[in-house]
């Protein structure tokens, strides 16, 4: 299942009312960025609206509205708030694991992973390991 967020602001400049949006494929903004970048610097290209503009400064001056989530992403969204750092975090444990997985069943021949928890978790502990040394 996909995981997507419609994103929007709604904010005023000389007099008029702008209310961009745009709908977040988080899986493929995720893979392409290593992370989520900028939403309000995405809503505003995508939308057409220069960086160096005042209209610009006014959209940064508010805050994002989420709405419409899509698979795991409905879980980080709360009263129009995402909370990207944690979904973040899922997204990378998630896609860690399975590629762990991927390994386990080449190197070991488990098919049926999800019983052997802590052998999960054992190489979990040595990937963040092997991250963290430097």
């Amino acid at each position: 299942m996909a995981n997507k967020i419609t994103a929007s602001i709604t904010f005023y400049f000389k007099g008029e009312t702008f209310t961009p949006s745009l709908e977040l494929d988080l899986d493929a903004l995720m893979q392409r960025y290593n992370g989520l970048p900028s939403l309000h610097e995405t809503l505003a290209a995508e939308n057409n609206i220069d960086s160096y503009s005042y209209q610009y400064e006014m959209l940064l001056g508010e805050d994002i509205q989420f709405s419409d989530a899509e698979g795991d992403a409905m879980s980080f969204l709360i009263n129009g708030k995402f909370d990207q750092v944690g979904y973040e975090r899922f997204w990378f444990k998630k896609y860690i694991v399975n590629h762990l997985q991927q390994i386990i069943h080449t190197e070991l021949s488990i098919d049926e992973i999800e019983q052997h928890t802590k052998l999960i978790k054992a190489m979990l502990a040595a990937f963040q390991y092997g991250r963290d040394f430097k």
